[in-house]
């Protein structure tokens, strides 16, 4: 519980733990992915359906309940699966850089250094689109930071491999956000559609 907002604060000792204690990606899930990975789902849920969101001057546009918690459940396990299949992909690429890391490790660098993006997800309660984007651009920027400081201590490598290795890896993360997109509007075609209040 303590490491994952120690990391926000003094990143490259907090890595180092992280990576003394040789957490299981059962340890990571349990201490730190199911609850974290509820703050953005259940911040977006109440805003969309108690708050709403507008343009200019017009009426605020809200989901209905159950089509938020479809929604919501559906990026929720996405979430939980998503840095999993991450996983797999950052210890496939690790050989191409000398590293000997466990899918463990590779596990821990990629929901460890999510850790700006969840918490960012607060915003999500009160739905004001220039807010959001702003603070999630910052997130993702502090993320992108802990990921550069992380991946020579969780991977074994040195800084210079480290770099191109924080530049694969965010390159893998571009390329399963935009199929993610993708994955989103075939389960809109399934029925899981947003709903809108009249």
């Amino acid at each position: 519980m303590k490491n994952r907002f120690n990391l926000l604060y003094n990143p490259e000792e907090t890595w180092r733990a992280i990576k003394a204690k040789n957490f299981t990606i059962q340890q990571v899930y349990v201490r730190f992915l199911i609850l974290m990975a509820l703050i953005p789902v259940s911040s977006a849920f109440i805003g969309t359906v108690y708050i709403g969101w507008q343009v200019g001057s017009e009426e605020a546009t809200k989901l209905t309940p159950n089509s938020a918690f479809m929604i919501s459940a559906a990026a929720y396990i996405g979430m939980l699966a998503g840095a999993y299949i991450f996983a797999q992909f950052v210890r496939w690429m690790a050989r191409t850089y000398g590293s000997e890391a466990s899918l463990a490790d590779c596990f821990a660098l990629v929901v460890y250094s999510a850790t700006p993006l969840f918490l960012a997800g607060l915003v999500s309660v009160y739905p004001i689109l220039w807010l959001d984007t702003l603070v999630t651009l910052a997130a993702l920027a502090y993320a992108v930071y802990l990921l550069f400081i992380g991946t020579p201590i969780m991977m074994g490598v040195n800084q210079d491999k480290g770099f191109m290795f924080s530049n694969s890896i965010i390159a893998v993360a571009m390329v399963l956000a935009v199929g993610s997109i993708a994955i989103s509007v075939l389960f809109w075609g399934m029925g899981i559609a947003p709903e809108f209040t009249v």
